[in-house]
């Protein structure tokens, strides 16, 4: 805390030596003059917030600290007390009997005496009832008084005993599953899917009558954890591809205590490291187990150490996983002792001092290793010999290149490698097991299209996310289609190519057939003409994530991904919309969060379930050429009359981010919009937080300006030179921006030009006026037709952008940028 407040100060000290009353001292001194808010959650004992009260002295600068807590003696110690009110009786109901419910949807016969009981039981705590609901939701309605008595329920919190009784109601295999949790430490933010390779590490994942794959069956062991409210699935994070999930602070103290007691895990911890000399003899066996006790999987957290323990020194014979968390080991015991290690994870560890991974390949049990954000001397060669590795994953390791060697690993079935800049990528074929392969990024044209075409080596393949650094130019996307269609398991695509740039996306992709079962598709740097065909219900009935950006989307885009049955995340971005499309009450049913370039308006019971929307207002009319295409934007209000989006009808929306797009509007009316868009927000029943931004402001017309785009008539000077390599949009979109226009007069320069470009821009022009919604009179008059030149005879000249001339057509031309 001290380095984030005063990184400067804080930053080269070694406070890892540190003691208690050490830290209370120095964080005294720097808050003694300052007014501060904090916030402490979770004080277990007086003698924590009796410290932190001292550390945290009145200075008489109006500073305030909120503490929460579960432990009453804690209470009697606060100033002043706000005690959290649990549910009342009647939503205590809806949520047991919300929870209850057939596949069907319709909610069980319950009520009773014996239900009425069983809630009771529950005194309104939320995760009890939950956690009770979940293990009767499976069991026949005759068992429950069985389970209602054996629970014990006592008088006060129940909490603990019944998810103590969930655990031991658990199936055999799923107790270890859990038990393993414990290893991170309260608060932790998990990965689901790292996870499960880890449970798949540890041999806890076994398949039965050998359907299907391993991974498979601990995406089942992870849902029956959730449907049993053991653990809770978090929303969307940073990264699309990725699914998270916590553990309830409840729930990890009961595993945290089982793990210890059942020598599940053997844990070197925080505090640990500061305890005194005899406490630490009291507490041997919870911290580092004698010798004859096993230390099995062997969990450090948050630890400053000179050396590991002496009484660690039998571990290489027993210790199967080893793991590693902000912490500092000075003098590490060599990696390749523990010879019989089957997981090693390393996260953000060793304060920025390379680790050595020498002889990494004798530990030939090794089948999963992960290394985040710590750094590392090398990755030895040898790696090449861990013929047993499953999964590995490299993150921010501080090593240039991922060695070839590991393309002899061919049981992996997880590669992510994270911050390289050179791979085997015409090697990734050997990996004929590989289920998910992760790259970031891979660098270079040569090894974008070697990678490419070893793809389709992969037929295993269940999820890709790869980075490129360049671009993916048409004959590279079409080596990219003919690989993915060779893989009928893709659940899950994530492409990124050329940072901050599109490329127009290749007629090949309409081509792909992709399978069935994809859930999660994010094409990021490549801009298609329009969505593809293939996305739609019949064709991806169960794709649930979408990030996409095209040039034109049509209302029957927008209706096809209404009927996306699972669809919860979409990500669309446009340069051109239909006016005010309006969403109805049967399409986007599951979908909870929306980001799109334009502006939706929503009827009563549209999108029950979004929670987060991120939308495009435009201020003003605009067109413009995009890449040889024609593109234009009317201005919100035209419509939606006065901008009434009908956001009150989303009645689970919690967070809303509004862009205001400013191109081809004066001051006032952004400001004007930007007030009506606010006070629609404000207005909203559950106040949801609001983020406006501005984009295109260099594109705001003075009043000036807006007043010649508004001219009936007008007369303009046009250089052949200057504009005779133009495409025909561009003079399409000059006349798009007068959208009074009633009369054009245009002064042709025939100057250096020949004749046959002078009747080219002369064309552009009518075609120009005939597609205009106004069909305005156009009148051409030639000017220095005397400096009109043969073909043969004008010297070559310069191409001038007809975007950037101030003398051209047009001086001003909206940029593409991609709604979001």
């Amino acid at each position: 805390m001290l380095v984030e407040l005063d990184h400067q100060k804080y930053s080269q000290v070694d406070m890892a030596r540190w003691d208690a009353e050490q830290f209370s001292n120095e964080l005294h001194k720097f808050l003694e003059d300052k007014r501060y808010f904090v916030v402490v959650d979770d004080i277990w004992d007086k003698g924590s917030w009796e410290a932190i009260r001292y550390a945290l002295k009145d200075n008489s600068c109006g500073s305030r600290i909120i503490m929460t807590t579960r432990n009453s003696e804690v209470v009697t110690k606060a100033e002043e007390l706000y005690l959290q009110k649990h549910l009342s009786d009647e939503n205590s109901k809806k949520l047991f009997y919300k929870r209850i419910q057939c596949e069907e949807g319709e909610s069980l016969d319950v009520s009773g005496e014996l239900s009425r009981k069983i809630i009771n039981k529950c005194c309104g705590i939320p995760l009890a009832i939950i956690a009770i609901a979940s293990l009767l939701v499976e069991r026949p309605r005759e068992e429950w008084s069985k389970i209602y008595d054996s629970i014990g329920f006592g008088n006060g919190d129940n909490t603990t005993r019944i998810l103590a009784y969930s655990y031991y109601d658990l199936p055999s295999y799923l107790k270890p599953c859990l038990l393993h949790l414990s290893i991170f430490g309260e608060d932790y933010v998990l990965e689901t899917k790292s996870i499960i390779w880890m449970w798949i590490g540890e041999g806890f994942v076994h398949l039965e009558k050998e359907e299907g794959s391993l991974f498979e069956a601990g995406e089942r062991y992870f849902n029956e954890l959730v449907n049993r409210s053991m653990i809770q699935p978090m929303g969307y994070s940073d990264n699309p591809l990725a699914q998270h999930f916590r553990i309830h602070d409840i729930v990890f103290d009961l595993i945290n205590k089982l793990s210890r007691d059942e020598n599940f895990v053997t844990f070197l911890g925080s505090k640990e490291q500061h305890a005194s000399p005899d406490r630490l003899r009291r507490e041997k066996k919870t911290s580092m187990p004698h010798s004859d006790s096993k230390v099995r999987r062997l969990a450090v957290r948050d630890h400053h150490v000179q050396r590991f323990p002496e009484d660690t020194m039998d571990m290489p014979k027993v210790l199967r996983s080893l793991n590693i968390m902000y912490s500092e080991i000075e003098i590490m015991t060599p990696l390749y002792i523990f010879r019989f290690c089957r997981v090693l994870y390393i996260q953000d560890s060793y304060n920025n001092r390379p680790i050595s991974l020498k002889h990494l390949g004798r530990l030939l049990h090794l089948k999963y290793i992960e290394i985040t954000n710590t750094l590392v001397d090398e990755l030895p060669k040898d790696i090449g010999r861990l013929k047993s590795l499953h999964t590995l994953i490299l993150v921010k390791i501080g090593v240039d290149e991922l060695p070839p060697a590991v393309c002899s690993l061919t049981q992996l079935m997880c590669l992510a490698a994270i911050a390289f800049r050179r791979l085997p990528s015409d090697r990734m074929g050997n990996l004929t097991s590989l289920q998910q392969l992760e790259l970031d990024t891979v660098v270079g044209r040569s090894a974008a299209k070697d990678l490419v075409v070893e793809l389709r080596k992969l037929t295993r393949l269940r999820t890709i996310a790869i980075t490129f650094s360049e671009e993916l130019e048409e004959t590279l996307q079409k080596a990219l289609v003919q690989s993915l269609c060779n893989l009928p398991e893709l659940h899950g695509l994530l492409l990124r190519s050329s940072p901050g740039l599109f490329q127009k996306g290749a007629t090949v992709w309409e081509d792909w057939e992709p399978p069935m079962q994809i859930r999660r598709l994010l094409i990021v740097g490549i801009r298609f003409l329009q969505l593809p065909g293939w996305i739609n219900r019949s064709r991806l009935p169960h794709l649930c994530f979408l990030s996409q950006a095209v040039y034109v989307v049509g209302v029957h885009d927008l209706d096809n991904l209404a009927r996306l049955p699972e669809l919860s995340y979409l990500e669309l971005g446009s340069a051109s919309w239909p006016p005010g499309y309006t969403v109805g009450t049967d399409g986007f049913r599951n979908l909870r969060v929306c980001a799109v370039g334009t502006t939706l308006k929503f009827q009563m019971g549209a999108m029950p379930r979004l929670e987060e929307l991120q939308f495009t207002v435009y201020a003003g009319y605009w067109s413009w050429v995009d890449d040889g295409v024609l593109l234009e934007q009317l201005p919100t209000k035209e419509g939606i009359e006065d901008l009434d989006l009908g956001l009150d009808n989303l009645l689970s929306l919690e967070q809303v981010t509004v862009t205001v797009d400013c191109s081809g509007a004066t001051a006032a009316e952004v400001q004007e919009v930007e007030a009506m868009v606010t006070c629609a927000v404000e207005n909203h029943p559950n106040r949801p937080t609001v983020k406006m931004d501005r984009v295109c402001e260099g594109s705001i017309l003075s009043d000036e300006d807006k007043v010649a785009l508004l001219q009936r008539h007008i007369e303009e000077r046009v250089s052949v030179l200057e504009c005779k390599d133009e495409p025909d949009a561009q003079f399409i979109s000059f006349l798009r921006r007068r959208r009074r226009l009633q009369k054009a007069i245009f002064s042709i320069d025939c100057a250096g030009a020949s004749m046959c470009e002078v009747e080219k821009v002369e064309a552009a022009l009518r075609r120009a006026a005939e597609v205009h919604r106004n069909h305005p009179t156009i009148q051409l008059i030639r000017t220095n037709t005397d400096e009109i030149v043969s073909s043969s005879d004008r010297p070559d000249t310069e191409k001038i952008c007809f975007a950037n001339s101030r003398s051209s057509i047009d001086s001003s031309v909206h940029p593409f940028e991609p709604r979001r």
